[in-house]
């Protein structure tokens, strides 16, 4: 009895959240495609002043003073599973340049 009361909670929590943390499980290696767009986010993190960045090579980044989280995913890391809409995503393409800025 008790799981048919529990079977309509579970689809429904099942249902929430954003689809890049749905398809992204504790532990799980970041890819591109779990990434969320950068129209996804709003830029809460004042990603668009580091958009000079995008296309250059990955080590730009050693260069650059940011001050505030920031998280720099590479092909094959494993992303954070939590949202904060303060940090700055650095997404580093498989030929080493940065390819997108995100909030995040």
């Amino acid at each position: 009895m008790r799981l048919i009361f529990a079977l309509p909670l579970t689809l429904l929590a099942a249902c929430g959240g954003t689809p890049a943390l749905r398809t992204a499980m504790p532990g799980a290696v970041a890819s591109e495609a779990a990434l969320p767009a950068s129209p996804v986010v709003a830029d809460t993190c004042g990603a668009q002043r580091h958009g000079s960045l995008r296309g250059q090579n990955a080590t730009a980044l050693e260069r650059t003073l940011i001050l505030g989280p920031v998280q720099v995913l590479r092909p094959g890391s494993i992303a954070a599973q939590d949202f904060q809409q303060d940090r700055v995503n650095f997404i580093i393409g498989p030929n080493g340049t940065i390819t997108d800025i995100t909030c995040g």
